[in-house]
């Protein structure tokens, strides 16, 4: 291992070093692989690419034209609501670019960071006079902390666990995929497997990473359509959009072959009716009560 005496030497010697072994056939097998991946991807899945990037724009174009409008009308914690939606929708183009391009476990990563912000919106209107606990770590002893799981059990009432538990299984360290690739090892099941950097196809990854990204956007386009443009003037056209995108969106959720995901869609319903009824300051929790006993 190298001796460096200061930090201008190490600085120079690891200019060296990467000059001396940089080579560009990494980049260009990354290169080739993202490719290759995202053509076949698009082959697959190629209505679900073109649909998901206009029901996107109709949210980034909410956002951008928020802006511009007078939110008078707002409730005080609205502006909260606003900023964390912002400042996470990029985070939506990051996932779907992860996904086309084989990097599956990284899309659903970024998805559940996206799930987390729409939890969070809920909570805000929830519990208005604790908004900015709901970004905060760890807030002040005795205030409200936000606890997504808690918070979706205990005070929404959702059976939401299998989402947020299946997706935190490839934000930590991928857990899920390394104990399969274990569990084939040990079992012997198909060919030697050899590990390393790769860009195959995954069917049954990307079928669980579409709807995972269509729920979340579905969820916060349906909270700007809603709640933040709800009460302020929009041109029409951006409204239009909106409303065609939330449509289409909830329909593939409802029509879903899954029971789990049409369950979520008539729970979406219920949480934003749940939310007129908060941002109003009226008793949510009452509401959620008689939903829940007439369901």
């Amino acid at each position: 291992m190298p001796d460096f005496d200061d930090a201008e030497h190490a600085k120079a010697w690891a200019d060296a070093w990467v000059n001396n072994h940089m080579t560009a056939d990494l980049a260009e097998r990354v290169a080739d692989g993202e490719t290759e991946h995202l053509e076949l991807f698009s082959k697959d899945y190629g209505r679900f690419v073109s649909q998901f990037e206009v029901e996107y724009s109709a949210l980034v174009e909410i956002i951008d034209q928020i802006n511009f409008v007078e939110k008078d009308s707002w409730p005080d914690h609205r502006s909260v609501q606003y900023v964390l939606a912002a400042y996470n929708v990029k985070t939506f183009y990051s996932a779907l670019d992860r996904l086309t391009k084989g990097y599956y476990e990284d899309s659903i990563t970024l998805t559940r960071g996206l799930y987390e912000t729409f939890v969070r919106t809920l909570f805000i209107s929830c519990h208005p006079d604790d908004a900015y606990n709901a970004l905060i770590f760890k807030p002040p002893k005795g205030e409200r902390t936000f606890n997504l799981t808690n918070f979706l059990r205990n005070e929404l009432g959702l059976e939401w666990e299998t989402k947020y538990g299946v997706m935190s299984t490839f934000a930590h360290s991928n857990s899920f995929q390394v104990l399969s690739a274990l569990q084939r090892a040990l079992e012997r099941t198909g060919e030697p497997e050899l590990f390393g950097l790769g860009f195959d196809r995954d069917a049954s990854l990307a079928e669980a990473a579409i709807p995972f990204l269509q729920f979340v956007l579905l969820a916060h386009l349906r909270f700007a359509a809603e709640r933040l443009a709800g009460d302020v003037a929009l041109p029409g056209r951006q409204s239009a959009t909106a409303t065609d995108a939330v449509a289409l969106l909830t329909y593939g959720l409802v029509n879903h072959p899954k029971e789990y995901w049409r369950m979520v869609a008539r729970d979406l319903d219920v949480l934003f009716e749940m939310l007129a009824v908060a941002d109003r300051r009226e008793d949510w929790k009452a509401f959620l009560e008689r939903t829940q006993t007439t369901r």
